[in-house]
């Protein structure tokens, strides 16, 4: 090659669409994750609740066909967190509350297990994503293409959001078919046909707050250590400080609850503590509760989806500006 042709050369072959940039950065964050054995490890453990949450399902349905089973369905159910009112209908007549016990067995899933789960396995992957860029001015190699802000943090909120779902979505929805498996009534379909997106509809609320808010602390430092200190105390103090203040609540509405056993069942079944904000976990899940059909008052929750959105909102304007920031420096 002559000398005057050495240098930048035009990239002649075919460009991928530029509304689609930001795959190069999740598909690189993925693989890059999955180099971890032991986040390997944690993934497969994540897919255990969903076998036992299967046995929920079929205790159910068995349930509808042989009433000496319904008594351990009723249990299973109160484990799941299903309201009161629908154990005590699945307890007389299952198969009049179908829809209801699937919703309530999903968001069990959802809330109990996979929550947990959430919570370390963002901390194995979010941390790194920003904070290793900032600190190694990798971000540079990625603003030397043409992309956008916003790409970059697509990009990598799409590496979260990819383990999220594989752990999470794919599993409820498995769960959902193992239903329809062991159902021996030709309508469990007709009657449960939304199910699978309100299971998507979960997942969304799931994702955008814990995603943004986990980027946003892995762009708040470049030590990711830091990062995942910061994530694992947002949920230890939110949980605590909930617990925290209204156990003292909880006290005083039961000892004003007088009545039968019953009532003051059902009235430890309705408790609401007006704490819930403080806690992201407790948020997620009334919200979750919601989106599922299993809230009796849709205003209840209003609340906690203005808190998710905010912080959803000011999470992404905080990254946003903070590499903005770096950029311009």
């Amino acid at each position: 090659m002559p000398l005057h042709k050495l240098g930048y050369q035009s990239w002649t072959g075919e460009k991928s669409s530029p509304w689609l940039r930001w795959i190069a950065i999740a598909i690189m964050g993925i693989r890059v994750a999955l180099r971890s054995t032991w986040l390997n490890r944690t993934l497969i453990v994540s897919w255990i609740p969903a076998l036992a949450f299967g046995v929920g399902f079929f205790v159910y349905e068995q349930s509808v066909a042989r009433p000496e089973m319904r008594e351990v369905g009723g249990r299973i159910l109160i484990l799941a967190g299903a309201p009161f009112e629908f154990v005590q209908v699945a307890l007389q007549d299952p198969s009049q509350v179908r829809h209801e016990v699937w919703s309530a067995l999903l968001m069990g899933f959802f809330r109990y297990p996979q929550a947990v789960m959430l919570v370390i396995v963002v901390a194995m992957i979010a941390p790194r994503l920003i904070s290793f860029d900032l600190r190694n001015r990798g971000y540079l190699l990625y603003f030397s293409k043409p992309i956008a802000i916003w790409e970059y943090i697509l990009g990598k909120g799409c590496v979260v959001g990819f383990f999220l779902i594989s752990f999470t979505t794919l599993p409820a929805l498995a769960l959902y078919c193992i239903g329809l498996g062991f159902s021996s009534e030709v309508d469990a379909f007709s009657n449960t046909w939304d199910l699978p997106f309100r299971v998507l509809v979960a997942t969304i609320v799931l994702c955008l707050p814990t995603i943004s808010v986990a980027l946003a602390c892995s762009a708040m430092t470049i030590e990711s250590r830091y990062a995942i200190f910061g994530w694992f105390a947002m949920w230890a103090v939110g949980w605590v400080s909930f617990f925290a203040l209204s156990i003292g609540d909880f006290s005083r509405t039961m000892r004003d609850t007088r009545g039968t056993d019953e009532q003051e069942m059902a009235a430890a079944f309705g408790y609401q503590s007006k704490w819930e904000l403080v806690s992201p976990y407790h948020v997620l899940g009334r919200v979750q509760q919601w989106v599922f059909g299993l809230l009796p008052d849709s205003a209840i929750v209003l609340p906690h989806l203005f808190v998710l959105i905010v912080v959803t909102v000011g999470s992404l304007l905080f990254i946003y500006y903070r590499i903005r920031s770096r950029l311009v420096s």
